[in-house]
């Protein structure tokens, strides 16, 4: 069996990653996308068991778009975003809120866009959240996104711990990279029953590392 992990880029202009690993959580494939039948092309080469894309995959109920012209509303309009958002806010993990005030509102639409897509192929997708997945993988002293290097270098030296055969992989791997790779472990854990669920059934859900996996393993 396998798993595919997505990290989203705004605009088919950037790099989007890819990455596929098998069930004992080793390296299958790792690229880079730009247009998104690249990624509907992808998955139905590999067909994996279940696809984690690291961006909102829904809107907030009440919402057709995130257009300020556009008369639809949020179902609670006092509410800054979507239930997993708040949830997460809750936590003290800093996340986008998905309304129409958003500063990532090309994205959402992309990723709404591939959900529709990919469900319509018959594939299973989970929503993640790769900030959230690595605070909870490997504590609060996760160096911060703006510091590039640092961050990197982070990140290659724990994620051996997550995925197998990354040998070869390691000196090539980027920011996005890494985070497909670790979007796809959560896949992984999701299957297995080791995620938390953020969020409702109507506005979407965020699987997270389970809490208390990652306390026994701290």
């Amino acid at each position: 069996m396998l798993y595919m992990g997505v990290d989203l880029k705004t605009s088919t202009r950037q790099r989007s990653s890819m990455a596929v690993i098998d069930s004992d959580s080793r390296i299958v494939h790792a690229s880079f996308f730009s247009d998104d039948t690249e990624l509907l092309e992808s998955a139905s080469t590999f067909k994996p068991r279940l696809i984690a894309i690291g961006s909102p995959l829904t809107l907030p109920t009440g919402l057709c778009c995130l257009e300020a012209n556009c008369d639809c509303r949020m179902d609670a309009p006092e509410k800054k975003g979507r239930q997993a958002e708040l949830e997460l806010a809750r936590m003290g993990i800093s996340c986008f809120f998905t309304n129409k005030k958003s500063i990532v509102t090309k994205l959402v639409y992309r990723a709404v866009s591939l959900n529709e897509g990919l469900s319509k192929r018959g594939h299973n997708l989970i929503e993640v959240y790769p900030h959230a997945s690595k605070l909870l993988l490997f504590g609060d002293n996760l160096p911060s996104k703006r510091n590039v290097k640092e961050s990197l270098i982070f990140l290659r030296d724990r994620l051996p711990g997550l995925v197998g055969g990354l040998e070869d992989h390691l000196v090539n791997l980027d920011a996005s990279s890494c985070d497909s790779l670790i979007n796809a472990h959560i896949a992984l854990l999701h299957d297995r029953g080791e995620t938390d669920m953020v969020g409702s059934d109507s506005e979407g859900l965020i699987a997270l590392p389970s809490l208390l996996r990652t306390q026994a393993e701290g």
